[in-house]
């Protein structure tokens, strides 16, 4: 029964903003002809009555007002704003399809009790669910016995014509049965008064409201806690009786305005019998339908047409469900450059506020963040993306304590992609807020038994196009050269004072298995992988190796290892080349840079990029930072092959 119960609240959401949008058309063809105001309620009885529906761009749901991304859930035929699992659920989650009223609704949802064996929200549903049946239960009752009263008071009506009765009983004509429906009139009508009378209720049969209105009344019975659907019955009844009054006086003339206006009114006026079951057909909404038949006038005939093309296309949008937006995934959204723009979040117990002028850049690839500060140094992290769709409520949970969160209740489309590092934890997270883009930074605290990982600030970040400023910088430890010199065993640089040092970047330690050695007064540089030594490039002057990096370009599930170096005293010249470990050598590229170093770094695409660069701030040759100046190359694997060749240079 709770899940019935809540089908049924899903259902008149929905209908309930298809009634407001068949008000507001509904005013604007308030000099229409009513008949098209009648169509427009087939659609609120269609939402009422049908859970799923085909789906269309065209449809209310579509528009800026709405985000029905929740409420579509797997699939797009029918709209859940409430979730069938809501009373099992932890946090408790609602959407009302309009984003500023979801976050107000779900926060005053009662959480689950952990420690219990039934949560509060179950306890509600099933005390709604009963109070419901309730309501239907009551006013089954109250339209049996009225039917079955007017059926009694009606007993003694004598037959004028075929399905036609009089009665001295009743107070106006209605029309009362579902199969064998008979019109009932009131002694005493002249014969003029009763043909446009009986044209009217005829008009009715035809039409076959006898049945639409009992369906209808049905509908209200079901959604009766819903007050917009009484009022959608109330609208729908007088659009009903004004129509057929515009049929009679489109068919008889409005020469028996005056006569049919003061009939309504006597009708209204006679209280001293009772009113017709709200299945039969009273007098409903007498002063708006004088007042109609007053002002009825003949429309012209392209009037008529622009009104049913309205009325048509009113009713196809508001039956049809929103399209199911496709997410793009974060390789169509995020890759790329950007720059830091504003501070959104900082958590209280942090020491850094980016004050005005602040600089920082990020680079998006497909397994990779890059963060460079303002003086060009950069942090590499391998990422993994996990998209998802951005709960309020888990939002709001992911900080330490309640204070400054920023409110995302005012955008429509939003989506996080939590950045995993190499240990499977989230390291950064990204959100996509209509066109904004935040960072996160996560902070883990394994001291805190309440929560172990929480945000600790957020960047509003925006697109940059320009060049990031970018300083590579190679540093020297004593880590492991002990073991790399027994390995490499009996290598003489012709230098008594050459001494090997450890320059692998803290990055290419913690992402691979390379360590990259380089001799302070040689320069000779080598990799050693696997327990074997590999000689990188030439080292009779230059700088030797002068950057690396680290790719899977070919997307053999394992890394190159990318790198720059520079030799001659006399001519200087500067060339890249990597490590293959699936073919286990060295490669060198055919491009020679001449003159002038070389450093190569990320690009925005997920590849590697050659640049000229000068050195900098150098106190050894083991020791120094290195800056980007101008692009040269792209490095791709084409046709099989990784290489410079393919791409011009600039």
């Amino acid at each position: 029964m709770e899940a019935l119960f809540l089908k049924i609240l899903n259902m008149s959401i929905t209908a309930s903003y298809v009634i407001l949008a068949v008000i507001f058309i509904r005013l604007l063809l308030k000099r229409a002809p009513k008949k098209y105001s009648y169509l427009l309620w087939s659609v609120v009885l269609f939402r009422l009555v049908c859970p799923v529906s085909f789906s269309s761009i065209f449809s209310i749901f579509q528009t800026k007002l709405f985000d029905m991304t929740a409420a579509l859930g797997s699939g797009g035929a029918s709209l859940s704003f409430i979730p069938a699992d809501i009373g099992y659920m932890k946090t408790p989650r609602v959407t009302v399809g309009i984003p500023a009223m979801n976050s107000i609704i779900s926060g005053s949802l009662p959480p689950a009790a952990p420690y219990v064996s039934v949560n509060p929200l179950q306890i509600w549903i099933s005390l709604g669910a009963v109070l419901w049946c309730t309501g239907i239960a009551v006013l089954l009752v109250y339209c049996i016995v009225t039917y079955i009263r007017l059926k009694h008071h009606v007993g003694t009506a004598v037959r004028l014509e075929s399905n036609v009765f009089e009665s001295d009983k009743i107070r106006s004509p209605f029309i009362l049965g579902f199969v064998m429906p008979g019109v009932y009139i009131p002694f005493g009508l002249g014969m003029q008064e009763r043909a446009y009378i009986l044209r009217h209720e005829k008009f009715h049969l035809k039409r076959k409201d006898h049945l639409i209105k009992p369906l209808s009344f049905c509908m209200l019975i079901i959604h009766w806690f819903n007050p917009l659907v009484w009022l959608a019955f109330v609208l729908m009844t007088k659009d009903m009786e004004m129509s057929c009054d515009e049929k009679v006086l489109s068919e008889t003339g409005t020469d028996i305005v005056h006569d049919y206006s003061t009939s309504l009114l006597a009708f209204a006026a006679n209280r001293r019998f009772p009113a017709a079951s709200p299945l039969a057909f009273g007098e409903a909404g007498i002063r708006e339908r004088v007042k109609n038949i007053l002002r009825f006038k003949t429309q012209k005939k392209w009037v008529i047409v622009l009104t049913a093309i309205l009325c048509v296309a009113a009713v196809v949008t508001c039956a049809a469900n929103p399209v199911k937006k496709v997410v793009a995934n974060a390789s169509n959204v995020l890759y790329g450059k950007y720059v830091f723009q504003k501070q959104v979040y900082m958590n209280p117990l942090s020491s850094f506020i980016a004050f005005d002028g602040y600089k920082e850049y990020y680079t998006l690839t497909k397994n990779l963040l890059v963060l460079t500060d303002e003086t060009g140094i950069e942090h590499r992290f391998d990422v993994t993306y996990k998209q998802d769709k951005v709960d309020e409520q888990e939002f709001r949970n992911s900080f330490m304590i309640n204070i400054g969160i920023p409110d995302i209740a005012a955008y429509k489309e939003r989506y996080q992609y939590t950045l995993t590092g190499t240990s499977s934890s989230a390291v950064y997270r990204i959100y996509r807020l209509d066109d904004e883009i935040w960072l996160a930074r996560i902070h883990k605290d394994t001291a805190n038994t309440q929560k172990s990982e929480y945000i600790w600030n957020i960047y509003k970040i925006a697109r940059f196009d320009g060049e990031i400023p970018m300083k590579g910088y190679i540093s020297e430890t004593q880590d492991g050269v002990e073991n790399f010199l027994s390995l490499q065993q009996g290598f003489k640089s012709g230098y008594d004072t050459d001494k090997c040092y450890n320059i692998t970047s803290d990055y290419i330690k913690e992402s691979s298995d390379y360590l990259v050695f380089k001799y302070d007064t040689s320069c000779a540089s080598f990799l050693l992988y696997e327990d074997k030594v590999y000689t990188l490039g030439e080292w009779f002057g230059g700088y030797g190796l002068t950057s690396m990096a680290l790719a899977d370009l070919n997307g053999d599930q394992k890394p190159e290892l990318y790198f720059t170096y520079s030799f001659g005293s006399g001519l200087h010249r500067s060339n890249a080349g990597y490590f293959d470990p699936v073919a286990i050598k060295v490669v060198f590229f055919d491009y020679t840079h001449l003159n002038k170093d070389m450093i190569i770094t990320d690009n925005n695409v997920g590849g590697l990029s050659l640049y000229s660069a000068a050195i900098d701030k150098m106190d050894s040759f083991v020791n120094f930072e290195i800056e980007r100046k101008d692009f040269i190359t792209d490095i791709v694997y084409e046709n099989g092959k990784i290489s410079t060749n393919s791409i011009t240079k600039k």
